[in-house]
């Protein structure tokens, strides 16, 4: 294994964390080494380890008695609280496959993909229920839960566990299937944080229908015998910071903003105990890192992708290379082709669900075709320079990583967003910047003063630029961008 990543755990870690190849494994797991300690909370209902692991098994005799078997799947249509928590669990740990569905769905996807999928079950929260009138499977409440225990499927590591929905390296919505130790090897890769990793208590924000969000912030946190703190609602979850007092967060880089904008004005006090925040499923920019900083909290880049368990690398050497994502996790092949990053490794997605076509586009012999241009540094560590899909093509030939463009103008600590694309001016195609200004550092300035400064910064950054990759054309943006359920910038929707 890396030494970069087992010497962050000490002995005692050590011997605790270990890879487990399946869900059945992992509550074995839990229930031997961690048996005592909170699992679970939403700030008012508790359950230990122990309690946890009998929950689950109480929830996998509501599966069995409705007919579920194993290999069926299974869709789940709740958010984060501690009942969609233990349905993450059972679905796959009696040996069926698990599907988060995402709560912004309508009735009209719901029904198609219970359909393309062909759900066996779907397991509905109560406000959900309406959406799903003309699903043809049965439907669970999400809160129902039998007096007795079902047993673990016959899971083995290259068991499907689960798919889940993603843009797909190549941009259309996709279901990508993970097995059993592909999820497995993603949470124990969470697990490896500087700083001692038992006895957190960690809010899950991001909904569980995105890998980031039921990894990193569910599974891993599980993984290390630490709690997860329950957040049904993402908006309002920012604000029970100082109540719930969580010491680490799983975050995108639009909540990092939001959170720390909050602390600026409320005090230090609003952070609560909050010592670390790992963020991911975006750019983030080097200022995030001074700006956790400032508030005595370390703030961990790192980076993976759906295809891969989520997980890929991780930067801990924040001071060093703020602008890095780190070393790739262990066991884990890497290769770069053509500039595009290639992974192999049990993290590897088995394919997209009845995609033949889609999958063969960016698997090959084992490898992932990430879709991601990067490179590597005499260290080892990783740089991310743009997505293959994302490029401009010049009419001189020319490809230009609009990413590449971008990190320039995160360097600024007047840029809160920016977005470099292809515009038209004077009937010619040329590349331009949209920029949106960290409030706090343009306030009191006029419009016009902003426009101005930012076309300075412009030309300073094309004064360090080859001449084909010079932005031609500056805009400043009044409002935010569109945004992704990740808070990621839409660029589909940016016109």
């Amino acid at each position: 294994m890396s030494d970069y990543f087992i010497d962050m755990l000490s002995p005692e870690e050590q011997k605790v964390i270990y890879y487990v190849p399946t869900f059945a494994e992992m509550l074995k797991k839990f229930e031997k080494d961690f048996a005592d300690n909170i699992a679970t909370t939403d700030g008012n209902t508790s359950y230990t380890f122990k309690e946890l692991v009998s929950r689950v098994a109480k929830r996998r005799a509501v599966l069995a008695a409705a007919g579920v078997k194993q290999g069926d799947k299974v869709g789940v249509m709740a958010r984060n609280d501690l009942d969609a928590m233990e349905w993450f669990l059972a679905v796959p740990s009696m040996g069926a496959v698990l599907t988060m569905l995402p709560v912004q769905l309508g009735a009209e996807q719901i029904t198609g993909i219970s359909m393309k999928f062909g759900f066996t079950a779907m397991v509905m929260a109560d406000e959900f229920k309406p959406l799903a009138e003309n699903v043809k499977c049965k439907i669970i409440s999400h809160k129902e839960i039998s007096d007795t225990e079902a047993p673990y499927g016959d899971v083995k590591k290259e068991s499907v566990a689960a798919i889940y929905f993603t843009g797909g390296t190549t941009g259309a919505p996709k279901g990508v299937i993970l097995t059993h130790g592909a999820l497995m090897r993603g949470a124990l890769n969470g697990s490896y944080q500087p700083g001692g990793v038992f006895g957190h208590r960690v809010m899950v924000i991001l909904p569980m229908s995105h890998i980031f969000g039921s990894v990193m912030g569910f599974l891993s946190v599980l993984y290390t015998g630490s709690t997860v703190i329950a957040c049904p609602d993402m908006r309002a979850a920012v604000g029970q910071i100082p109540a719930l007092r969580p010491t680490a967060l799983v975050l995108v880089p639009g909540l990092v903003e939001i959170i720390l904008g909050l602390a600026k004005m409320k005090g230090k006090g609003f952070l609560g105990d909050l010592k670390k925040m790992i963020v991911g499923a975006a750019p983030v920019p080097p200022r995030l890192i001074k700006d956790a900083a400032a508030f005595d909290i370390k703030l961990y880049p790192g980076y993976g992708l759906t295809e891969g368990a989520n997980l890929t690398s991780a930067n801990i050497d924040i001071d060093k290379k703020p602008e890095s994502m780190g070393k790739i996790y262990p066991e884990q092949e890497v290769k770069v082709v053509d500039g595009e990053l290639w992974i192999k490794g049990d993290n590897v997605m088995v394919g997209y669900a009845g995609n033949p076509e889609e999958t063969a586009k960016v698997m090959e012999d084992g490898w992932l075709k990430t879709g991601d241009l990067v490179r590597f540094d005499e260290e080892g560590f990783l740089y991310i320079t743009g997505r293959i899909k994302n490029l401009i093509i010049l009419s001189n030939g020319e490809n230009v990583s609009p990413e590449e463009l971008e990190e320039f103008f995160y360097k600024d600590p007047r840029v809160k967003d920016a977005l470099a694309r292809e515009m038209q001016v004077g009937g010619n195609t040329v590349i331009g910047i949209e920029i949106l200004p960290l409030e706090p550092a343009v306030a009191g300035m006029s419009a016009e003063e902003v426009q101005k400064a930012m076309e300075a910064l412009t030309e300073s950054i094309n004064a360090k630029l080859p001449s084909y990759m010079n932005i031609t054309k500056t805009i400043v943006r009044t409002e935010d961008f569109p945004r992704t359920g990740a808070m990621k910038i839409d660029r589909n929707k940016v016109k």
